[in-house]
């Protein structure tokens, strides 16, 4: 099954097209200035995941 390239999985992935840190990241995720859903099982260590179309909207109001 092919990966939906439409959504980033990690916060890696995330704070490479943000252009910042990933731990920026998991401030931004904390304060929930990200929409953000956990994949996975859902726990503390799970990937994060994120549209890319709702990741152009925040950095468009940047």
């Amino acid at each position: 099954m092919k990966p939906d390239v439409r959504t980033l999985k990690t916060s890696k992935q995330i704070a490479h097209e943000l252009n910042v840190s990933t731990r920026t990241v998991s401030r931004m995720v904390a304060k929930g200035m990200l929409p953000v859903q956990k994949g996975g099982c859902g726990g503390r260590t799970s990937p994060l995941q994120i549209d890319r179309a709702d990741l152009a909207k925040l950095v468009k109001k940047a």
